[in-house]
C-alpha cells in the first residue's frame, strides 16, 4: 500500500490495479472513498483501460483479429510497480506482458500518477504506445465516494452541474448497449436530488459530452463535499447499485474519455465512440481531480 499526506489529507493507494482505496480528512478524520463492502459493492475507486464497460459478446476486432478482453478492461486486476514515491506524490505503472497482449495486442507503459495538493487529488493516466504503430486505447475512472446516512437522509444529497438545467442522458438496450437515443433529466437549480429511483431504470448515467466539465456531490444536512473537475474529458458517468428495499450508502463519480459499446455500431475497436489514439513512440496524459471539503 501506498500512502500520501499533507496538513488537509491522508490518501491510500494500492499498488494491486493502481487503486484508491481511502481519503480521510484529516481535521475530522472523515473517510470519503466507499469501504468496498462487498455486500453492495466489492470495490473502492477501479481503474479503467484500456477499454471501458462491457462490449458485445466481451470482444472487439481490430486489423481483422478477434481479441476477448474483460469488462473495464484488465488495468484494475494487475499488480502495478510503484516508479517513484514521495509524501505528496506516487507513480505507478504497468507494462504489457502475455496475458494483456492475448487481450490487447499492443506494447504500452500505462502509467498513473497520484498527487497531493492542498485539499485536492490529481489524478494522471499516462499512456504511453511502445509499439511501432497507432494504438487505440480507452482510459477512464469509477471512483466510489461514501454518503453517510448517520447525519443525513439519501434525499438530502445531490450532484451538482452548475449552470445547466437538465441532464442529457444516453439510452440503453436490454443488453445495456448504448443507443442513438437520448431522454433528458431535468435539475433543480443544477443539482440532481439522489432517491433509490434514481438508477433504478438506466443503473447507469451516462452523460453525452456535459457542457460543463465540474461535477459536486453535496449533502443538505452537512458541509462535506466532494468536487470533481475533469477539463480534458469528454464523458461522465453516475453510477450506484439499484436496490429497492434499501438506501445504497455510496456513489460512483466517472469520467471516461471513451462510451461503452453502442447497439449501433460494429465491433471495430477503432469505431468506437471517443475511441483514443496515440502515435508509435509517443504517450498522452488524461487526468481529473477531486477536491474533499
Amino acid at each position: 500500500m501506498q500512502f500520501l499526506e499533507n496538513e488537509f489529507l491522508r490518501v491510500s493507494i494500492n499498488e494491486f490495479g493502481a487503486e484508491l482505496t481511502s481519503i480521510v480528512r484529516k481535521s475530522d478524520q472523515s473517510e470519503y472513498v466507499w469501504n468496498a463492502d462487498p455486500a453492495f459493492w466489492g470495490k473502492h475507486a477501479p481503474l479503467l483501460f484500456p477499454i471501458i464497460g462491457r462490449l458485445k459478446d466481451q470482444e472487439y476486432t481490430l486489423d481483422g483479429t478477434t481479441y476477448e478482453i474483460t469488462r473495464h478492461g484488465f488495468a484494475r486486476d494487475k499488480e502495478f510497480t510503484v516508479v517513484q514515491a514521495s509524501d505528496t506524490c506516487v507513480e505507478l505503472s504497468l507494462s504489457a506482458d502475455a496475458y494483456t497482449k492475448a487481450m490487447y495486442p499492443y506494447d504500452f507503459t500505462f502509467t498513473i500518477r497520484y498527487s497531493l495538493d492542498g485539499k485536492t487529488l490529481k489524478k494522471e493516466h499516462i499512456v504511453q504506445n511502445d509499439s511501432n504503430h497507432t494504438m487505440y486505447y480507452e482510459v477512464g475512472g469509477h471512483d466510489a465516494y461514501m454518503l453517510s446516512f448517520d447525519d443525513a437522509a439519501l434525499s438530502d444529497y445531490y450532484l451538482e452541474f452548475e449552470g445547466i438545467d437538465a441532464l442529457d442522458v444516453i439510452d440503453c438496450d436490454a443488453d445495456v448497449m448504448l443507443m442513438q437515443s437520448h431522454h433528458a433529466v431535468p435539475l433543480k437549480d443544477g443539482r440532481l436530488y439522489l432517491s433509490r429511483e434514481t438508477f433504478s431504470k438506466d443503473n447507469t448515467l451516462m452523460l453525452d459530452r456535459l457542457p460543463v466539465h465540474r461535477c459536486t456531490l453535496g449533502c443538505l444536512s452537512h458541509s462535506r463535499k466532494v468536487i470533481m473537475e475533469f477539463p480534458e474529458i469528454d464523458y461522465f458517468a453516475v453510477w450506484s447499485p439499484y436496490k429497492p428495499d434499501c438506501d445504497v450508502p455510496f456513489i460512483c463519480l466517472e469520467p471516461w474519455s471513451t462510451l461503452p459499446d453502442c447497439a449501433y455500431l460494429g465491433k471495430e475497436l477503432e469505431k468506437k465512440v471517443g475511441i483514443r489514439t496515440v502515435a508509435a513512440g509517443r504517450s498522452e496524459t488524461l487526468s481529473f481531480r477531486v477536491t474533499i471539503e
